[in-house]
């Protein structure tokens, strides 16, 4: 759950010098990300205008095959066409012009459709006849294209909620907020962060799938990984969430009765005390060792109090083995509370 942080009084202009440099490097990747989004989308629309283009009888010019430093293997095709007595040469097999990474055998069956002489239809733009091709199929490759690009789009939208947050204050806590109380769970899930997450990992097995089946150019296929990727990360953000919001509070805080309360676990009773008694916050974290000589950090948060006895005592507020979550955690604690922060 999203909300204000400690740091609210610290400026809006502070806290976005703060995050200058990821700002900087942030909007080089756009740039990297968004120069090809806006060509697919040009291309795509030139591509769909297509469609009511007319065409003339043209010839095939040249027709090879050729060998590209990757590897690869490409179609070269040549044609010539007349338009109001004019002559007029062109290459492009498909007026959204991206070309597939292809293997010699698909590149040798478009060859064999356009061998030199033989007569084909020239589609062109009637306010550029010099803008030609020989094929405005509305086929899948825009959304092959696409697919590619969507785990790099998604790093550029979750660097820029990232930025978002930090420049308006805001934190991604593990808390769920009922009425006037506040419930401190036991982990935040990040929904969000899981969509985006199993989105960019399924479109990146995808496209492999894809490109080694030769599908990147079936609608039918392409619109079917559309659906499983959108409907898996529709699936993810889903399941997490409801597991969140089943999980059991760790601490519930109550806005109107200024209370702190433990809810009753399996070694103890639910125990509650006033705001007013609280004396501190704690942080400490503590090494704890996973085997073969692999250590973690397992961060955990105490409240100090005076108890009903007068004497100090301390209970655990919060855990966890994320450090900036715990940071997070600390901070709204703080200014929850109004109480300093002993380390």
């Amino acid at each position: 759950m999203l909300v204000q942080s400690a740091t609210a009084s610290v400026s809006r202009r502070e806290r976005l010098l703060n995050a200058s440099l990821a700002v900087f490097g942030l909007l080089a990747w756009s740039l990297v990300v968004l120069v090809p989004d806006g060509l697919l989308l040009f291309l795509t629309a030139k591509n769909v205008v297509a469609q009511w283009y007319p065409s003339v009888p043209g010839e095939i010019t040249h027709s090879a095959e050729q060998r590209e430093v990757n590897e690869s293997f490409d179609a070269k095709v040549r044609f010539r066409y007349v338009v109001n007595g004019q002559e007029f040469t062109g290459h492009r097999l498909h007026f959204l012009n991206l070309r597939d990474v292809s293997q010699s055998s698909k590149a040798q069956r478009t060859l064999a459709r356009y061998p030199v002489g033989q007569r084909v239809d020239v589609i062109y733009n009637p306010n550029d006849p010099s803008d030609s091709a020989l094929d405005r199929t509305l086929n899948g490759m825009p959304l092959s294209f696409a697919l590619f690009l969507l785990p790099f789009n998604l790093l550029m939208v979750g660097g820029w909620g990232w930025i978002s947050r930090r420049v308006n204050g805001l934190r991604s806590l593990p808390l769920r907020r009922d009425g006037g109380r506040w419930f401190v769970l036991p982990t935040n899930g990040q929904p969000w962060m899981v969509a985006l997450t199993i989105a960019g990992l399924v479109s990146f097995v995808s496209i492999f799938v894809v490109g080694v089946g030769g599908w990147s150019d079936h609608l039918s296929v392409m619109i079917a990984v559309w659906i499983v990727v959108l409907g898996l990360s529709g699936l993810a953000y889903w399941h997490t969430r409801t597991l969140v919001r089943c999980e059991k509070p760790v601490l519930m805080l109550d806005d109107g009765l200024a209370t702190v309360t433990w809810p009753p676990s399996a070694d103890a009773p639910e125990f509650s005390i006033a705001r007013s008694c609280l004396l501190a916050i704690e942080i400490s974290d503590d090494r704890q060792s996973g085997g073969d000589d692999v250590f973690s950090l397992t961060y955990s948060i105490l409240l100090r109090f005076s108890g009903n006895d007068g004497q100090p005592s301390q209970r655990v507020a919060f855990q966890t083995t994320n450090s900036l979550e715990a940071t997070a955690m600390l901070e709204w604690l703080e200014e929850w509370t109004g109480l300093p922060v002993q380390r």
